[in-house]
């Protein structure tokens, strides 16, 4: 499903059946990525891979904490959020893997449905992991004002959310 010559002279599974895929080096800079990471975040391949991981993350400090605890244990898997080349977020889940061929690699799939992001913020007991789950929340709810056919009733839903993560960030 993934294009391009350091893409298809890895074949690893965990990767085949993704359509956003990135490849990065240690020092966080993609080497390779897939049309559709292309497309989710609207740069062509040649801007993108002249990229960092912080040039396309909303949380730039979080990056080299999360990279090294990555590089670390080898594989991780959350919620991110980043940023399109226009600066729109994109809340994604990632699995990201270290393989043992040297590969550093991670599939994202774009979170689509704000309220699952939002549900899950609200439930979090855990404070750093609250602020977390709330940025993605956040960052789900901003996408989706901003598109097309977003009725009256939901843009009232989208603020009352909005207004509840605030809420729980005060607390």
């Amino acid at each position: 499903m993934y294009a391009l010559g350091y893409m298809l002279s890895h074949g690893h599974p965990e990767l085949a059946d993704a359509h956003y895929v990135v490849f990065t080096d240690a020092s966080r800079r993609y080497v390779d990525c897939s049309d559709g990471v292309c497309e989710l975040l609207g740069y062509t391949r040649p801007e993108l891979l002249n990229k960092s991981i912080e040039d396309v993350s909303l949380h730039i400090k979080e990056v080299p904490h999360l990279f090294a605890r990555y590089l670390e244990r080898g594989h991780l898997e959350g919620e991110f959020v980043l940023r399109d080349k226009n600066g729109m977020p994109v809340p994604i889940f990632y699995r990201a893997f270290v393989f043992a061929d040297g590969c550093i690699a991670a599939a994202w799939e774009p979170i689509q449905d704000w309220r699952q992001s939002y549900l899950t913020a609200l439930v979090e007991l855990d404070a750093l992991k609250l602020k977390q789950h709330a940025a993605v929340a956040l960052a789900a709810i901003k996408r989706r004002m901003s598109e097309p056919g977003c009725s009256s009733e939901e843009k009232q839903d989208l603020r009352d959310a909005t207004q509840a993560l605030r809420s729980l960030g005060r607390t």
